[in-house]
């Protein structure tokens, strides 16, 4: 597991770097779902999904050309990523009294390494994306619940043990349009697990969708 997170981080810190000689850099901004599963390892009945959650991402790339068809581009930005969760509170007899629902937000540095296939040149231009994402988990927003005037969050001693980084896979489609615009649809399956314990094991999943501007392009600046 250290070496896997460890080549990882070489290689995105690695593309980040070659932004510097980038041919081109632009800044997309979009959201997407995340979620995660939660697999207990004797309490089957309990394993499953957590429900969808909605987030923010931002991302600065570069970009730079390697053969007529492919290119690298490395990306550095924010990622919020977690799950949403539902409590149902009941009185002394058993009887519902509030159902209240809440985000648990992870607030990440998120930094990927993509390749950009582009098999054919068009005023608007597909492409596919392949890669591998990390994300260093700075921050989060626990479920919290006030009891007696004091707050206590649900999950709170859980996730102080996750990973704080993590690897996952970069899956992705676009459309360019006259190097101008650029339109991404993502996909991101877990690498690495968020935790592992002796009876529980908690992996994620995203799906973005952002819109992209090539600033240098936007400016009037020739590339």
């Amino acid at each position: 597991m250290k070496k896997t997170l460890l080549f990882g981080l070489v290689l995105i810190i690695g593309g980040i770097a070659n932004a510097q000689i980038s041919e081109k850099y632009g800044l997309r901004i979009g959201g997407g779902i995340s979620n995660q599963y939660w697999e207990y390892h004797k309490l089957t009945n309990l394993t499953g999904w957590k429900e969808n959650k909605p987030g923010l991402s931002i991302y600065f790339n570069g970009e730079k050309t390697l053969t007529s068809y492919l290119s690298i581009r490395p990306e550095i930005g924010y990622l919020s990523k977690g799950f949403r969760e539902a409590l149902v509170f009941s009185d002394v007899y058993g009887e519902i009294t509030e159902t209240r629902t809440m985000d648990i937000v992870f607030n990440n540095l998120s930094g990927n390494l993509g390749f950009k296939i582009s098999p054919i040149d068009f005023i608007v231009k597909p492409y596919l994306i392949l890669g591998i994402r990390g994300n260093y988990m700075f921050d989060y927003k626990d479920f919290e619940i006030e009891y007696q005037g004091v707050t206590y969050g649900i999950y709170n001693s859980l996730i102080d043990d996750f990973n704080k980084f993590t690897l996952s896979g970069l899956v992705g489609a676009g459309i360019e349009y006259r190097n101008l615009l650029f339109l991404d649809f993502e996909y991101n399956p877990a690498v690495t697990k968020n935790f592992h314990g002796t009876g529980l094991s908690i992996t994620d999943k995203y799906y973005g969708l952002t819109l992209g501007l090539n600033i240098f392009r936007a400016a009037g600046v020739r590339q």
